[in-house]
């Protein structure tokens, strides 16, 4: 199954970008390109129950609220990509040079 999130900002709570690191911190998930602003992938009711525990504990007290949407396998289903995308290990070096 596929749960997606949907959070909803007060611009008197946390910034988003610290939802972002609380996120990823307390539950391994990070903000997606599209729909919806998370989603993750669960197999059974104790881990559905687990991640969306960890989503609620790192949204505590931010002032933000958020949806839960959950749907059956999905034909079309690509997987998500993370927003923003991960910095790079070693420098990169331009094709000009």
């Amino acid at each position: 199954m596929h749960s997606y999130i949907d959070l909803y900002f007060s611009p008197d709570g946390v910034s988003p970008l610290d939802i972002a690191d609380r996120l990823r911190a307390t539950a391994g998930l990070s903000f997606l390109v599209g729909n919806h602003d998370l989603a993750f992938e669960w197999d059974t009711v104790e881990q559905f129950r687990a991640t969306l525990s960890k989503i609620h504990e790192a949204l505590r007290g931010s002032g933000v609220s958020y949806r839960v949407e959950t749907v059956a396998e999905e034909s079309a289903f690509v997987d998500p990509i993370a927003w923003p995308p991960l910095l790079p290990r070693s420098p990169s070096t331009h094709p000009g040079f």
